[in-house]
């Protein structure tokens, strides 16, 4: 059964990453330098280097791999959330080549910037949680 939570929009932080930064890294900067505990994200741009991963249901695990070019992001989207009072940001990207071949998954540390990456952050008056799912033994949202 799918269960859901209505909350109001606090506040929208605009940021731009720089070349050599790592996205994920620069996201939880951004989040924890504004006191932001949970929000929605998107971003844009470019990196020299993309390490996106998928988790194998199977293994139980991450796993992640490398695309070692020059792309564009052309979609990252992703939330922020806390699991035990820590930041957790949680998001996937899709990145597309000179030919527009696509790769996507979940974004890892390890992604560089390459020119440019604007973010945005939607602050939610609420508090998101992640709990320990016992079924997946992932930490997912939790929603009462």
């Amino acid at each position: 059964m799918v269960r859901s939570i209505q909350t109001e929009i606090k506040r929208v932080i605009f940021a731009r990453m720089y070349p050599g930064e790592d996205v994920l890294e620069s996201i939880e900067a951004v989040a924890k330098e504004h006191g932001v505990r949970s929000g929605q994200l998107s971003l844009i741009g470019a990196v020299s280097k993309a390490k996106l991963g998928y988790f194998h249901t199977k293994a139980v695990e991450y796993r992640d791999f490398t695309v070692d070019e020059d792309v564009e992001v052309v979609s990252c989207i992703g939330d922020i959330s806390t699991h035990n009072g820590n930041l957790v940001v949680h998001a996937h990207m899709i990145v597309a080549d000179e030919v527009g071949k696509c790769w996507g998954g979940h974004l890892m540390k390890g992604c560089e910037v390459s020119v440019t990456i604007e973010l945005v952050i939607i602050e939610t008056e609420i508090e998101l949680i992640r709990k320990r799912d016992d079924v997946t033994g992932l930490n997912l949202l939790h929603i009462d």
